[in-house]
């Protein structure tokens, strides 16, 4: 998946000492840990994990969100929404379970949440808000509109699946 998505700035399995601005996963005597290095390789958003499938889950949403600044920048000077995932795992699958979405207006940005077909109620816990200032810290992914239109149409239907977008 990491190179069919193109990703880079990361560490598999490797020591990632002295790495800068990279995501790493690593084995430890009790699990898996997870985090991220900043411009000076100091660790930062350690999260440790028992399990494999949530360990991986988690590094590969951090390293999307890592990878996706050059989209959001564009997005940004469009002028388009911007929308946000949060998906769980129900038999076995990551499906989509919460979306979200950035708005600029005249007076700053509006952020909300899908709550039925064409229904969007504002984002009054400012989940969005960290997300957006702690990525790496955060389960929400950030999607294009292509993936956020498959959304869509799982919540008119009623059925969800994964994503086959991002």
């Amino acid at each position: 998946m990491i190179q069919t998505e193109n990703l880079s700035g990361y560490r598999w399995f490797e020591d990632a000492t002295n790495d800068t601005d990279i995501v790493a996963i690593q084995r430890t005597e009790t699990g898996w840990v997870v985090f991220a290095t900043d411009e000076r390789a100091t660790p930062q958003g350690r999260r440790e994990f028992t399990a494999e499938e949530p360990a991986l889950e988690n590094f590969l949403s951090r390293l999307r969100s890592s990878n996706s600044v050059e989209w959001r920048e564009k997005a940004r000077r469009e002028n388009t929404p911007r929308y946000f995932v949060r998906e769980l795992r129900v038999d076995g699958r990551l499906v989509p379970a919460r979306l979200f979405r950035r708005r600029e207006t005249d007076h700053g940005p509006v952020d909300e949440m899908l709550v039925d077909v064409d229904t969007w109620h504002p984002d009054t816990k400012g989940v969005l808000e960290r997300a957006i200032r702690f990525p790496l810290d955060s389960d929400l992914e950030e999607i294009s509109d292509a993936a956020a239109s498959e959304v869509f149409a799982m919540v008119a239907r009623r059925e969800y699946t994964p994503l086959t977008r991002r």
